[in-house]
């Protein structure tokens, strides 16, 4: 498994299909971000027990300041969860930007599979452009 022979410096997981098959596989994740949602629609919350817990809000097709804020502070736990009421899916981006060097972030790609981002001075720059590149448009 990936984990295994990276030995990241963190993993952080966005999406609620993916942080469950990490849970259920006994994948050591420190971070998990969820909305309680897959492709729009309301899922049965799954059970994560974390020893940090954090609430945020966060509406679709944005990245709030609260989110990236949450995400900074909880990638300084050991392990922590975020709730994210509204959207998870751009929250990625401030995942990356904000993991150590050597960090992976893994979202899903619906109807695609995982998507594994090893946080880098190379990465953050490429990741910094295309927000740029958005917030320009």
């Amino acid at each position: 498994m990936l984990v295994q022979q990276s030995k990241p410096s963190k993993v952080t997981t966005v999406g609620d299909v993916v942080s469950r098959e990490t849970l259920v596989a006994g994948i050591q994740v420190n971070l998990r971000i969820v909305d309680q949602m897959t492709l729009r629609k309301r899922i049965s919350p799954i059970e994560i027990r974390a020893e940090r817990t954090y609430k945020v809000r966060n509406p679709a097709g944005i990245i709030t300041k609260e989110a990236w804020d949450t995400i900074r502070v909880a990638l300084k736990d050991r392990e922590a969860l975020i709730l994210v009421d509204g959207e998870e899916d751009l929250l990625a981006i401030p995942a990356v930007l904000e993991s150590p060097d050597n960090a992976l972030v893994v979202y899903g790609q619906p109807s695609e599979g995982l998507v594994v981002v090893t946080a880098s001075l190379e990465k953050k720059r490429e990741v910094r452009k295309i927000m740029n590149q958005m917030t320009e448009e």
